[in-house]
């Protein structure tokens, strides 16, 4: 199956130099470099400042039943999304930090792709240690398995099945069968609770198998009446195919060429919406800068998050170490009660558009925003 290269303007073009992204320095012996950075991130985002805007997202909704009695429901699924950490072990262990230090306000934790530097080869066994990391549930960026060689230049799904889905039978997802040996990099997770069924996908080797098990589990879903989250790396479409939302910060307006999405895939859940399955959003990453709106003639939404790594290259925000714009990532909720998917960033809020990205609620029943 021939390889979607999607390395022009934003990321790496297949014929140029390809710039190193190397890893942040190791932490220091004695673990002082370790908790400077887990403190410095909390001290950034202080529980005063934070846990409002965590515990209203997380507000459970109230049904009234026949009787007239008020029922309160199952809290909103909320995941902390970042993506394109591209080997910054500094930048990972702060992530996780937050993630840890808050845990129980969250369901998971997940990254959409380009874990690795500027190709394979750039991967730190430092990142493997942040505390945590093996339990977030992951999905491939195209630096994840670029090889930068012409006779190999992407790696199989099975190589990459071995680097980055360590762990990944603490999870709690499900795989087609055979996928530890064949090296499938796709799975689903159900929130029955709150109604959610995540579906991870595999974009870099997407291929009819692959099509046809997403076909199914969306199927599968309608049946049980679950509401349906895609993750994956590349934005679902590419730019002249999907409108954003006008005047929302969370959609810049630096736009790169965004690759060609996966059209087989945005099909497969045009037919789910068809056929009455609730269809929330895509979540992503790619682009380096965020990114949100909805596909074409489906109406179906995504939302990409900015790159995590504390880089400038093709970013869209000034980043600064040891300030707040260090990082970069959303928390995101998804509630199936009232239709609504709640985004907060944690970290760089601001772009030199001025865009002020703090927070943002769409209505994914009606593909509007909110807030």
């Amino acid at each position: 199956m021939k390889r979607r290269t999607f390395l022009t303007g934003a990321l790496l073009a297949a014929t140029a130099p390809v710039p190193t992204m190397s890893a942040a320095p190791a932490p220091a012996k004695n673990g002082t470099g370790t908790q400077a950075d887990e403190k410095g991130i909390l001290a950034l985002n202080p529980p005063e400042t934070v846990l409002p805007i965590l515990q209203n997202m997380r507000l459970p909704a109230i049904r009234v039943n026949k009787k007239g009695h008020p029922i309160p429901q199952e809290p909103p699924l909320t995941l902390l999304h970042f993506a394109d950490i591209h080997n910054d072990a500094v930048n990972l262990r702060r992530v996780m930090a937050f993630y840890n230090h808050y845990r129980r306000y969250f369901d998971d934790a997940l990254v959409t792709g380009d874990i690795a530097g500027g190709t394979w080869r750039e991967y730190s066994p430092e990142m493997d240690a942040a505390e945590g990391f093996s339990k977030v549930l992951k999905t491939l960026g195209n630096h994840d398995n670029f090889r930068w060689n012409p006779s190999t230049m992407w790696a199989p799904a099975k190589a990459c099945y071995e680097r980055y889905f360590k762990g990944i039978e603490s999870w709690g997802v499900v795989q087609p069968g055979g996928s530890n040996p064949d090296g499938l990099c796709y799975w689903y997770k159900d929130y029955p609770k709150s109604r959610v069924r995540l579906v991870g996908l595999d974009c870099m080797h997407y291929d009819a198998a692959q099509n046809s098990w997403f076909a199914a589990v969306l199927a599968d879903a309608r049946g049980k009446g679950l509401a349906v989250v895609a993750a994956q790396h590349y934005p679902p479409m590419g730019k002249k195919d999907v409108t954003g939302f006008p005047g929302c910060a969370f959609d810049s307006l630096q736009r790169e060429s965004l690759g060609a999405g996966l059209p087989k895939a945005v099909k497969e859940v045009d037919l789910f919406q068809k056929a009455g399955g609730e269809f929330v959003c895509w979540l992503g990453g790619h682009t380096h800068t965020d990114f949100c709106g909805t596909v074409n003639g489906t109406g179906q939404m995504f939302i990409c998050v900015g790159i995590a790594k504390n880089m400038e290259l093709w970013c869209d925000s000034r980043r600064v170490t040891g300030e707040k714009s260090q990082d970069l990532f959303n928390a995101v909720s998804i509630d199936t009660c009232r239709r609504h998917v709640r985004v907060l960033r944690i970290g760089a809020e601001w772009n030199r558009f001025l865009q002020h990205r703090v927070t943002m609620c769409l209505d994914y029943e009606n593909r509007v925003q909110l807030t």
